[in-house]
């Protein structure tokens, strides 16, 4: 494997952390910016959206550039945009600067995967790409405690100038280790065309979406959750989401262990049950650090393995659709993350933390169903086909 592509991974490490450091500092937003819960959870919702919305469209918008001036610049916007983040003089300038940043987002961590595919021999992709997803898997175990424990000790401001710093860093590395004229191919319309002619595809990829809403509902306002339900202070809650981490990636590598035995499909149903099972248990977790803690652990079990085992599944459905179809299950993962940030804020605003959590279970339930039945209905089609 290329030492190279630790640039990229990185890079995605980066994108990553300022993802993950704002669920994080949710009290210290509210607290120091004098809004509510909610309306931190739109700076969420909007930079979700924006990357659900943006991602396809930039993606199609940038194949004439070549990726070591792409990947820069996004990292270098990336950067900059947290460096302003830094220094908003107030909510609504900070939203509008959490939106543009998630255009560097957008860009890199699609454009990341591409690129290694473009680096190693075609045998090799996988693991390119897979090394490449490593650093948003290491910015998911540390970057929502990070943001949780810098933002309560050093300030949500300082904290948003050390990742544009990281940022920074990472593009010069970018710049100095990805080769020069570098492109991807044209996103084949035939293949969108066909995709959205394939109904078991479609329902496939919804779930990734609805799970995505089920889960952020709750996940985005977790900082508030512990701190409503068992009184955990910044230090408390920072180690929480490092558990939540770290058996999310032990979930992740069981996961992929299994999936050749027992397909991705029901990977995802087990990985949903886990973070459903852990949902509707939340209510128990009032007043008690150590049930919080063993459905903390639960969740995140479940909260990286159906992502990949999604990516496998869409995939082995169809392998001549697959840069269609996982492109577009991309944008359904933002875009269930924004509409459950966005749910969450009213619920919370509305009725506080006390049954956010049965709310944020029906989505899971209904994407289990789901699930089920876009496996059945791509069975009887692949019978027929065979027929």
């Amino acid at each position: 494997m290329q030492p190279k592509l630790w640039s990229l991974t990185l890079g995605n490490f980066a994108i990553g952390t300022g993802v993950m450091v704002v669920p994080g500092m949710l009290n210290e937003l509210a607290a120091d910016l004098v809004i509510s819960h909610a309306m931190v959870g739109m700076l969420i919702s909007g930079f979700a959206m924006m990357i659900c919305v943006g991602g396809p469209f930039l993606a199609s918008w940038t194949t004439a550039v070549n990726r070591r001036k792409l990947l820069t610049a996004s990292l270098v916007l990336y950067a900059v945009m947290h460096g302003i983040a830094a220094l908003a003089p107030d909510y609504t300038s900070l939203l509008v600067i959490r939106i543009v940043t998630a255009i560097g987002a957008a860009l890199f961590t699609a454009q990341a995967a591409a690129t290694a595919g473009l680096m190693v021999p075609i045998a090799m992709r996988g693991k390119a790409i897979g090394l490449v997803f490593l650093g948003w898997s290491i910015a998911a175990v540390v970057g929502t405690p990070l943001g949780s424990y810098l933002g309560a000790h050093i300030g949500w401001r300082s904290t948003m100038a050390l990742v544009g710093v990281i940022s920074a860093l990472f593009a010069v590395a970018v710049w100095i280790q990805i080769p020069a004229k570098l492109y991807v191919a044209p996103m084949d319309r035939a293949a969108w065309k066909a995709l959205f002619a394939n109904t078991p595809l479609l329902l496939a990829i919804s779930v990734t979406a609805i799970q995505a809403l089920g889960m952020f509902t709750m996940f985005s306002y977790m900082a508030l959750l512990l701190k409503d339900f068992i009184g955990a202070t910044p230090t408390v809650i920072s180690l929480l989401f490092l558990c939540f981490g770290i058996t999310g990636v032990i979930g992740n590598v069981i996961g992929a262990r299994v999936m050749d035995r027992i397909g991705p499909m029901r990977v995802g149903v087990v990985a949903m049950s886990c973070m459903l099972a852990a949902i509707i248990a939340w209510p128990l977790s009032r007043g008690s650090l150590p049930a919080a803690v063993v459905l903390m652990l639960l969740w995140g079990l479940g909260c990286f393995a159906i992502n990949g085992s999604q990516q496998a599944r869409l995939v082995g459905m169809a392998p001549s659709l697959a840069s269609a179809s996982v492109s577009l299950n991309s944008s359904a993962i933002y875009l269930g993350q924004a509409a459950g940030a966005f749910l969450g804020g009213v619920i919370v605003s509305g009725a506080g933390t006390a049954n956010l959590s049965y709310i944020a279970a029906v989505p899971m339930a209904v994407a289990i169903a789901v699930s089920v039945m876009a496996g059945n209905m791509a069975q009887r089609r692949r019978m027929a086909e065979a027929a």
